[in-house]
């Protein structure tokens, strides 16, 4: 069986994925921080899709693989380019992990438009000011390796018209979905992520 490899958001584990059905015939492989995934278990029919800082690391993990070979790779609302320009500002991004506490976390998750089907995940504070550090620690801009990006346009976290820009200066495929940057209200099953409509389809 071909699998999905999911690269997951920061701080989230696979309770993020509790609403959205998989009416494919991929397994789904679901990958967190530390993101640690092994390269021989990955077929040429595989998928992989990842979602906001995952999509950092998703990108980090293809040009670390070049040799790779697997069906296609799809972004949703994140980019190799984390921080900066086309990312978050870099001092909101300092102010995020210096202020991290309880009430900030739930207004950060306020800040991702999460409804009532949002899983809430497992992990402490703690462990996600780890995460937050550690990418601050080891980020470094790199290029894109993902054939296709979804945009929410509501992002309030990491702005859609900077990762349009960065799609359009790249270019790289798109689409513009309506959503913030919790996308599994858009989004209800696995099907309608990798089924990428044609006609809507911004390319280059």
């Amino acid at each position: 069986m071909s699998k999905i490899y999911f690269f997951n958001g920061w701080a989230m584990d696979q309770n993020l994925l509790s609403p959205l059905k998989n009416s494919t015939e991929y397994e789904i492989k679901v990958i967190n921080f530390p993101y640690n995934i092994d390269k021989t278990s990955i077929d040429k029919g595989d998928i992989f899709i990842a979602y906001s800082f995952g999509v950092y690391y998703l990108n980090k993990f293809l040009s670390e693989s070049q040799d790779l070979v697997y069906e296609k790779a799809i972004a949703i609302n994140g980019l190799p380019e984390t921080i900066g320009k086309f990312g978050i500002n870099e001092k909101m991004f300092n102010m995020t992990l210096e202020t991290l506490d309880k009430e900030n976390l739930e207004k950060f998750l306020l800040n991702m438009d999460i409804d009532e089907s949002f899983g809430r995940s497992d992990k402490t504070l703690e462990e996600a000011k780890y995460e937050l550090q550690y990418f601050k620690d080891n980020y470094k801009a790199i290029p894109n390796y993902i054939n296709f990006y979804y945009i929410g346009k509501n992002d309030r976290i990491i702005p859609a018209s900077k990762v349009e820009k960065y799609c359009q200066n790249n270019n790289i495929a798109y689409e513009l979905i309506a959503c913030g940057h919790y996308p599994f209200s858009y989004f209800t099953d696995f099907k309608d992520i990798i089924n990428i409509r044609e006609e809507n389809k911004n390319e280059f």
